[in-house]
């Protein structure tokens, strides 16, 4: 994940306990971050966009266990809990439907690895 951090020349970037945070007031949507991530796992967001699921890993869910305290496990209680319908899981991740999604904040509140947020 260094090479993300050193990728943005914004400093936008930063290693939170072993987690990328992007800072979305200084992200100037570049894309060298997501260039540089040896997994492909960071992508650029619309600052528009104010629910998202912030894991990128589609690795099945004891294997994200292992290695990140806060990926997606694929569990499917967001998906089976949207009232909007608005969540699929695909791949083992949560994938958000915002043009169905409500931003009721249920799927925020119930997620077990809280990894779906809004932002302002």
């Amino acid at each position: 994940m260094g090479n993300c951090v050193k990728a943005c020349q914004f400093d936008a970037m930063h290693i939170v306990d072993g987690v990328a945070k992007v800072d979305r007031d200084a992200c100037v949507g570049c894309g060298a971050c997501a260039d540089a991530c040896p997994k492909s796992i960071i992508s650029l967001i619309p600052k528009s966009q104010k629910v998202m699921t912030v894991c990128g890993n589609k690795d099945k869910g004891a294997k994200v266990m292992k290695m990140c305290a806060v990926g997606c496990i694929g569990c499917m209680k967001c998906q089976r809990e949207c009232e909007a319908q608005a969540i699929v899981v695909k791949d083992a991740l949560a994938v958000i439907d915002l043009e169905k999604c409500t931003g009721c904040g249920h799927c925020v509140e119930i997620c077990p690895r809280h990894i779906i947020k809004f932002f302002d």
